[in-house]
């Protein structure tokens, strides 16, 4: 159970700074589209990988 809360803080600290990273960017050429893509790139793509890749490592980890 504590490592589930680790990992979930982890993963949520992770997913904070990007969000920060990608805010302070100053583009020149702003578009609203091109912001909203990039949020659902990381949300629905990156963070849902990296998710099943940690899991997959916890489980081998588990067996081992």
């Amino acid at each position: 159970m504590i490592l589930a809360l680790i990992l979930a803080t982890i993963i949520c600290i992770i997913a904070a700074v990007i969000t920060f990273k990608l805010t302070q960017v100053e583009d020149k050429n702003y578009s609203s589209d091109s912001s909203l893509a990039n949020m659902m790139n990381i949300y629905l793509i990156w963070l849902p990988g990296g998710l099943i890749v940690i899991g997959i490592i916890g489980l081998i980890w588990f067996f081992i």
